[in-house]
């Protein structure tokens, strides 16, 4: 697509997945604007500093939304692909993030290569030895085959949309072609037999949802590329993946305006004429780019009355998903677990994230910067209210337990090197990444999901509420999409 002085590109929100779109648009010459309500780019993809006085001495920590183990980055995955073609590979330093899995009574690190990962699979589960192999290969074949053509699809690992190309693609992937619409479930029991052992298989859905069931070997095939090329962490925080982006934005030309909600995406004659922001001012857009909650943005932003009815039926009834609590802990020891570590304990299922022991400057020296993650129920998520007498009680409870399961587990007496602790609900997501409920995820796995190209002309939907899913590889690859769709009118 050539670009004119005329055109212009406005993106809401600046999550990843807008992000990703405004600076392929903005590389290839448009006028790109991306309008963000927080006070930071990223989303949930954001980092933030605490400093706390021990002692006459100022001590800094570095904590993250939650976004600390990121894949994709490698062996041609959609953020390579990214970066390659923004021709900045070199502008983000990776760390490798290995994992550790308490649960069910099992204490398991995860090897740094997937072969060495059945091996100690097989010797936990001698009855499932061969199944375990058997499984892995049929899973790496599913996850190899979705990014063979990468180079040529502008990173995007999907399907054609045509009839004749789906069929063509299926052909040439016979293991993807075969599973990728199955339940995850039913791979696992084609192949093993032991419940502790596809429980532990399924680990890592707590990326994508809190209910395993719902997912397809699909949504569970790129979350595998974590054993099979490595998960990573970018150096100095999660929020340098937004900035270097915005950079890229600004460098190019384009601008990223922080503290500017829209509230009303324009329509005239059927299609998008561009947004209003919270000020009144109206901004003349040929295309709209919209992430963050779709579903919020679609019937609050646009209308269901603009809508296709059945579109927006079909909306009205799509589920967010989970939420989560957080708790934000700076400690005066660096505990002696890898950067991820996922716990099934007392009735929780939950993760810590331990970055700074892979990079260190995100705490003072011998410090470590922590967080605990747990998903809570869409259902739940509700009564999380803020200003209610009870709140920051019920905060305070729902995370002294998560610290008693870390106690129980892989730290006793954490509690005591505690130096700062900070405890966010659903309310607080709710807040800052301005979805219903704090949805984390965009939209609950297992439903329909609204395709990246919405039914208004100029209107595209990016983030984890569309049908590529939630994480940051998949909405790179939503984000990608909208470019592609963008450059191709």
């Amino acid at each position: 697509m050539r670009s004119t002085p005329a055109d212009q590109v406005v993106i809401i929100g600046a999550g990843i997945g807008g992000l990703t779109a405004g600076a392929l648009l903005a590389q290839r010459g448009l006028d790109v604007l991306v309008l963000e309500a927080h006070s930071q780019p990223g989303g949930a993809c954001t980092s933030w500093r605490r400093r706390v006085i021990r002692d006459g001495r100022v001590l800094t920590y570095v904590f993250d939304a939650g976004v600390q183990d990121i894949s994709g980055v490698v062996n041609r995955g959609p953020l390579c692909q990214l970066f390659r073609s923004l021709d900045a590979e070199t502008r983000l330093r990776w760390l490798r993030v290995r994992h550790h899995y308490v649960r069910d009574g099992l204490h398991l690190t995860v090897p740094e290569n997937a072969a060495s990962w059945v091996h100690s699979l097989g010797t936990a589960f001698p009855r499932d030895r061969a199944g375990i192999v058997a499984f892995f290969a049929e899973m790496e074949a599913i996850y190899r085959e979705l990014y063979l053509d990468i180079e040529h699809t502008g990173g995007v690992p999907v399907a054609p949309a045509d009839a004749e190309g789906r069929v063509r693609w299926a052909e040439r992937r016979p293991h993807a072609g075969r599973w990728l619409h199955r339940p995850f479930a039913e791979l696992l029991d084609h192949h093993l037999s032991e419940p502790r052992l596809k429980a532990l298989l399924t680990t890592l859905s707590d990326y994508l949802t809190d209910e395993p069931s719902r997912l397809s070997v699909g949504d569970m095939a790129p979350l595998y590329g974590y054993y099979f090329d490595g998960g990573y962490y970018p150096a100095g925080g999660a929020q340098r993946l937004p900035d270097t982006l915005t950079e890229i934005i600004t460098e190019h030309g384009g601008q990223v305006r922080l503290r500017s909600p829209v509230t009303r995406i324009v329509i005239e004659n059927g299609r998008v004429a561009g947004v209003e922001t919270a000020c009144g001012r109206r901004v003349p857009a040929s295309v709209v780019i919209a992430g963050s909650d779709v579903r919020t943005i679609l019937e609050t932003m646009v209308g269901r009355t603009v809508l296709p009815r059945r579109y927006a039926a079909r909306l009205r009834a799509l589920a967010r998903g989970p939420s989560a609590l957080l708790v934000s802990l700076g400690l005066d020891r660096m505990p002696e677990l890898p950067a991820r570590v996922f716990i099934r304990h007392d009735g929780l299922d939950f993760g810590i994230g331990n970055p700074s022991v892979i990079d260190p400057s995100l705490a003072p020296e011998g410090h470590a910067a922590m967080t605990l993650v747990c998903l809570r129920p869409e259902a739940e998520a509700a009564a999380w209210t803020r200003g209610t007498p009870d709140y920051p009680a019920r905060k305070a409870v729902f995370a002294n337990r998560l610290i008693a399961a870390v106690e129980a587990t892989v730290w006793p007496g954490m509690s005591r090197h505690i130096q700062f602790r900070e405890e966010a609900s659903p309310a607080s997501f709710a807040r800052y990444l301005r979805t219903e409920g704090g949805a984390i995820y965009g939209a609950a796995r297992g439903q329909w999901l609204p395709g990246v190209r919405s039914p208004i002309p100029g209107l595209l939907l990016v983030g984890g509420g569309t049908g590529t899913g939630p994480g940051i590889e998949a909405v790179v690859v939503s984000g990608t999409i909208a470019a592609n769709l963008v450059l191709d009118r």
